[in-house]
């Protein structure tokens, strides 16, 4: 398949931005696959606001930017931008809700707010605007998209957003940013101070625990959609991150849910190999 200058921008921005949505990607049709990656370059490039500018206000003019760029491609007047020309291509091509994106980027601006989460629920309600419409863009695209399968998808979406919150936490932390539910940490009495000194502790542990087995929960949940549906194979590409979730979350489990564990990261190319062969045994999770 022959890919136009938007597609191989956008192809080679999430390989380079979001490499594990990138490997899921190339277990989907050559005729999915661009957009795939214009669904994934957009969510980068709202993903990243809270890092690019100084101010808040600064990010919801960059935030206001996007919807305005969503409006235009449903009015049939897409801007001149690699990203925002991909995606108007694929919302046509495969008749994408306007909702998946405005609600992405409407979950984006709670990044520009200093509100801690208070609970445990305020969290899973970010991540289900953040993460799974992700997922179920993608059944669309993928022509797998229905009740069984969007269900298994939000699943798998919220387990894999919390489980990436968990990898990422020492970044987020180095930024003074905590998304640790303030009900948890009052129960192990761990403080914002202890958080930003980016030290192992076991309040801190016991904290990443129970999200941990939250989004093993998810995972299981998951399982059971599978096991009790008849899921197309087309729909894997938009599951797959189940099996990468649970991945990382054996290694967290491994490290005692010290999230500052240096052995935390696999190698890429063993990451590619296990998704490999569990997609030719026709595995999911």
């Amino acid at each position: 398949m022959n890919l136009d200058q938007n597609a191989i921008y956008c192809r080679d921005l999430v390989r380079s931005a979001d490499k594990e949505r990138y490997i899921t990607s190339l277990f989907a049709s050559a005729e999915a696959r661009a957009a795939l990656w214009a669904i994934s370059a957009f969510n980068h490039e709202i993903a990243k606001t809270r890092e690019t500018v100084s101010e808040p206000m600064l990010g919801e003019i960059r935030l206001q930017w996007w919807r305005d760029a969503i409006n235009d491609i449903f009015a049939g007047k897409p801007r001149q931008h690699a990203v925002v020309l991909a995606l108007s291509g694929s919302i046509q091509k495969f008749a994408l809700e306007r909702t998946f994106f405005d609600t992405l980027i409407e979950g984006r601006a709670l990044d520009l707010q200093e509100t801690p989460f208070q609970t445990v629920d305020e969290l899973i309600a970010y991540i289900m605007n953040t993460a799974v419409p992700l997922h179920h863009a993608a059944l669309r695209v993928l022509g797998a998209d229905n009740q069984a399968t969007r269900a298994c998808a939000t699943a798998v979406g919220c387990a894999y957003g919390l489980t990436g919150l968990l990898r990422a936490a020492p970044y987020f932390f180095r930024q003074n940013r905590n998304f640790l539910p303030v009900e948890i940490m009052e129960k192990f009495e761990l403080t914002d101070r202890a958080v930003y000194s980016l030290k192992p502790s076991q309040a801190l542990a016991d904290t990443v625990a129970v999200l941990a087995e939250r989004a093993e929960r998810f995972l299981e949940e998951a399982a059971q959609t599978l096991k009790s549906n008849d899921i197309a194979p087309a729909a894997r590409p938009a599951l797959l991150a189940g099996a990468q979730a649970g991945w990382h979350l054996k290694r967290l489990r491994r490290a005692s849910y010290n999230p500052h564990d240096a052995g935390l990261i696999p190698p890429i190319p063993f990451h590619e190999l296990r998704l490999a062969f569990k997609s030719f045994r026709g595995k999911w999770l």
